[in-house]
């Protein structure tokens, strides 16, 4: 039985409803398609490909308060990309346990023209480097992860193959 409730009664009113569906299968195509923001790229994802002028992003996660921290080490090649900075967002308050929570650091990049570039991050982990130079310092020196290793409690390279198409 259909309940006829539920069906639009006037022109008017179909029309608002194609309108309204109409709407909805625009947002989920600009959502699926990158168009609110930039693609993101975690830590298992270190080989990926871009188009001339696209904006992207590599993610990782951020601990500050456990004296973990990611640092760029060395531009990338700058005919290709653009590195544009790094920002960091943290969940919790300085109330939580040991003054802070888990968060995302964000390293923000625009590819310039076709090319392949490595872009290679620092993972700092308990306070274990102070930067690129006090891990370059060190003996032994600081490991370069595999490509499927995950950050852990040791200093390491991220290293990320971008080409642009």
């Amino acid at each position: 039985m259909i309940n006829r409730r539920l069906i639009p009664r006037s022109k008017t009113a179909r029309a608002l409803t194609v309108a309204a569906l109409g709407a909805l299968a625009l947002v989920t195509v600009l959502a699926l398609t990158g168009f609110f923001g930039p693609a993101e790229y975690g830590t298992d994802e270190r080989t990926i490909s871009v188009e001339a002028g696209d904006d992207f992003t590599l993610t990782v996660p951020a601990r500050p308060w456990m004296g973990e921290h990611w640092y760029l080490a060395g531009e990338p090649d700058a005919d290709v990309l653009d590195y544009r900075g790094t920002r960091e967002e943290i969940e919790g308050t300085d109330d939580d346990i040991a003054g802070g929570g888990d968060g995302t650091a964000y390293f923000d990049f625009t590819a310039r023209a076709k090319g392949t570039t490595t872009v290679t991050l620092l993972h700092c982990p308990m306070a274990r480097c102070s930067g690129v130079a006090s891990a370059e310092a060190t003996s032994p020196p600081v490991p370069t992860a595999a490509a499927t290793d995950e950050p852990a409690d040791e200093p390491a390279y991220f290293r990320y193959e971008i080409t642009v198409r």
